[in-house]
């Protein structure tokens, strides 16, 4: 981390906080949209920092996605089931619980519609002893509207935020429980191969984005900052949580120069009862590429 600085420029302004535990943001639409975890519903927030509620989520929402005829799809984290909604219908089109080994956790859908989900591999919060996790991609047939799901890579551990390059060949994922970023190759099938560690890491990471110039904002959840780790590993920028959890980012607004930055303000065992207050704050980054 030689080099690493505070973020340069203002500090991030509040955009709003009337959330309980803010994971998976998603630009779409003008709006952010979000998972309010332990609120057991999927939000969105205006940019006056207005905050809706768009779908209630009784299996507890996690990884967000946008198909690509504009269909939401949401991972269920306690069903270990994908849904979609089209503003109307929370619908059940995938149930991966056969093939899951822990909680269905972040999700990133790229631009051809893929969806790589991350299986947490045990409960962390129900105690459960620590095993490999899993990343499943599940690909909607185009006709039938019928998901086919397999597992593309084992032995990650506590898969987390992911991000997919503007090309659909490289995808990133953080791997929680390890203190590490790890980049695969995606094949044309969409497998994950040729892994390699992008960054080690001084905490547990969480949500992340990529940004234009191929380096990654990543969340440190327990040390509560944001880092800008380069495409060597290296960090460029830390930005302070002010003490809160850090727990996931995205780049969105018309030009995607808008970094959104959600934390908690919020204890392990407190999230564990769901005892949370969460926010959201904005500045201005390098634009994002890729999904989401």
């Amino acid at each position: 981390m030689s080099g690493a600085r505070p973020a340069a420029g203002p500090a991030p302004l509040r955009l709003s906080e009337r959330i309980v535990y803010p994971e998976s943001p998603r630009w779409r639409d003008g709006e952010l949209w979000f998972s309010d975890v332990h609120d057991y519903a999927v939000k969105r927030v205006t940019a006056d920092g207005f905050v809706h509620t768009v779908v209630r989520v009784p299996s507890r929402p996690a990884g967000l996605g946008f198909l690509p005829d504009g269909r939401l799809l949401i991972a269920g984290a306690l069903d270990r089931c994908l849904w979609t909604w089209d503003g109307d219908t929370l619908a059940l089109v995938a149930d991966l619980s056969d093939m899951t080994r822990g909680l269905l956790n972040d999700m990133v859908v790229d631009g051809a519609g893929r969806a790589f989900v991350g299986d947490t591999g045990f409960n962390l919060m129900a105690g459960e002893q620590p095993r490999p996790g899993q990343v499943i991609l599940a690909v909607e047939d185009p006709g039938t509207r019928a998901f086919r799901a397999r597992v593309v890579t084992r032995d990650v551990v506590f898969p987390n935020g992911a991000a997919v390059s503007p090309d659909g060949r490289a995808y990133w994922v953080a791997e929680t429980a390890a203190h590490r970023v790890s980049r695969f190759r995606v094949t044309a099938d969409g497998d994950l191969v040729a892994r390699r560690t992008v960054a080690e890491l001084p905490d547990m990471p969480d949500g992340l984005c990529l940004d234009e110039t191929g380096a990654l904002w990543v969340a440190l959840l327990r040390r509560g900052e944001f880092r800008r780790v380069g495409a060597d590993g290296t960090t460029t920028d830390i930005v302070s949580a002010d003490g809160r959890l850090a727990v996931a980012c995205t780049l969105g607004g018309h030009d995607r120069r808008t970094l959104y930055l959600c934390s908690a303000a919020t204890t392990m065992a407190d999230l564990a009862r769901g005892v949370s207050s969460g926010l959201i704050h904005t500045m201005t980054a390098a634009s994002g590429a890729g999904w989401p």
